[in-house]
């Protein structure tokens, strides 16, 4: 809201508008109070000063969350040195099944990227937060525990502050998605 009345502002004094990155039609604050795979309780404000790339889904999602969790991994190999100025984080919307330990284990086969869980509210905070929808879908036999998870596939991008940068379609190439993030590490005018 501030950032779209900033907009209206400059506009009608004459001013150019901000880049249109720097507007936020998505409503994404990126904020959370979750536990890391690590048993820790982490909030947003513990990652400031890197850049976040941030996805949602679930250890046992059979296709989509696997490909972006690769994407995620090589994405950072291609980042280089770089790589210590990211953080990758995996947002779990079944708390249910993924527990820190399971989110651990799961995660070893996708270096770089941490798992994050928490109660189903804080989950469910977290998802709107990110303006990312969810929801159980039951199994087609009736087992109770073999459910899905529909849910939005997409990569955010945070800037160092915590401020939204960019969402990225989920199928996007991990060279893609490296180029996008070197591009938010170049010092802007101003900075050191």
């Amino acid at each position: 809201m501030r950032t779209m009345l900033i907009a209206i502002l400059m506009f009608l004094a004459g001013l150019s508008a901000p880049p249109a990155e720097a507007a936020d039609p998505t409503g994404v604050t990126g904020r959370f109070i979750l536990t890391d795979m690590n048993g820790r309780t982490v909030t947003d404000e513990m990652y400031r000063g890197k850049i976040r790339l941030v996805t949602f889904g679930y250890t046992f999602c059979p296709d989509i969350c696997p490909t972006i969790l690769n994407t995620l991994s090589v994405a950072l190999d291609h980042l280089g040195a770089d790589r210590a100025k990211v953080e990758t984080m995996f947002i779990s919307v079944d708390p249910e099944r993924d527990s820190p330990a399971h989110l651990k284990e799961y995660l070893n086969a996708f270096p770089g990227i941490m798992g994050l869980t928490g109660t189903p509210d804080q989950v469910a905070a977290a998802a709107r937060n990110f303006n990312v929808r969810y929801e159980r879908s039951p199994a087609e036999d009736g087992d109770p525990k073999a459910y899905s998870m529909d849910h939005t596939a997409a990569l955010f991008i945070m800037d160092r502050e915590g401020n939204f940068l960019a969402r990225m379609p989920h199928a996007s190439a991990p060279d893609r998605v490296a180029e996008r993030v070197r591009s938010y590490l170049q010092p802007r005018r101003g900075e050191n």
